[in-house]
Order: C-alpha cells, then sequence, then structure tokens
C-alpha cells in the first residue's frame, strides 16, 4: 500500500502530471467556476518515489463545511485502496480543522466514484441537472460523453459528517 504524505511545492509537477492524465488537469470546473486544485491543501499517495495518487481539499468555512476538491488515482493502481485511504485522510485533515461535513462534488457518469464515495460515508446532498453544459462555458474540453460512454450533464454533490 502506498504512503499518504502532505503534498510540498516540489511534488507540483508530479502532482499535475498525475491529474492531467486522470481527470482533465488541476483546473477543475464545477458550480459554474473554475477551481485550482493544486493551489489548495492537499496529500500525495506515494509508492517508492513516484505519486500514484492525490487528494486536495479546502480548509472549512465559517459553515464548518470542508471540499475534497479532487481525487485522483493512477490508473494502474485503482481498485487497491489508494483512492480509500485518500479519502480518509482528506476527512481526517478536514476534522482536524474543525470541519463539521466534507462534500464533494462529482459527475453523473463517474459511477466508481460514487462507489467508493458512498462507501466512505458520503450521501447524495444535491442534484445539478445540465450543470456540466454550464462548465463547458468555461472549460470546453469537458467531454460530451463521459466514463461508461454516459451523456457527461449532471453534477452531484455528496456529503459526509465528520
Amino acid at each position: 500500500m502506498p504512503t499518504v504524505r502532505p503534498l510540498a511545492p516540489a511534488h507540483e509537477a508530479a502532482a499535475e502530471a498525475l491529474l492531467d492524465a486522470t481527470v482533465a488537469g488541476r483546473h477543475q470546473a464545477r458550480l459554474g467556476e473554475v477551481v485550482d486544485v493544486l493551489a489548495l491543501p492537499g496529500a500525495g499517495a506515494w509508492e517508492g518515489d513516484r505519486l500514484v495518487g492525490v487528494v486536495t481539499w479546502s480548509p472549512p468555512g465559517p459553515d464548518g463545511r470542508a471540499e475534497l476538491a479532487v481525487l485522483a488515482v493512477a490508473p494502474e493502481h485503482q481498485g487497491r485502496g489508494v483512492g480509500a485511504a485518500l479519502v480518509e485522510h482528506c476527512a481526517a485533515e478536514a476534522g482536524r480543522l474543525g470541519a463539521s461535513t466534507l462534500w464533494l462534488l462529482t459527475t453523473n457518469d463517474n459511477l466508481d466514484a460514487l462507489r467508493l464515495y458512498q462507501r466512505h460515508g458520503f450521501r447524495l446532498a444535491a442534484l445539478h441537472p445540465g450543470a456540466i453544459d454550464a462548465a463547458r462555458r468555461v472549460k470546453p474540453q469537458i467531454p460530451v460523453v463521459g466514463r461508461h460512454g454516459i451523456p457527461l450533464r449532471d453534477e452531484l454533490v455528496l456529503e459526509r459528517s465528520l
């Protein structure tokens, strides 16, 4: 199992390469805006000197909510517990910072992520129908068809109490 540890500025190039290869880059469009997820606190999963997973989060706001901003795992390491370890690390850090709720956003085609998040205590909290069409206006490279041949249309918000 890879080792999870905080990301440092020296890891930025490796993290950016992993995000480019797995989630279309460090600039993520969601809820009508683009966020540089590597500008946020984060952690990496390391196998030796190789970065195989990344998670970043926002500090909790006044409402006690922190966002899991991105989770990415190298394809050859998926299904091995790396994503689970990163989700739990993020939840622990958000809780340590005083968050009472951890929330995230994913898309309607991301069935593997929905399975992972629900297994780790997240519940569906909101649906934003057609939100991906709006996101394409700020990030045109978002594909029309997503994973598993599912049309990419909607954003789903999931939440976990900490």
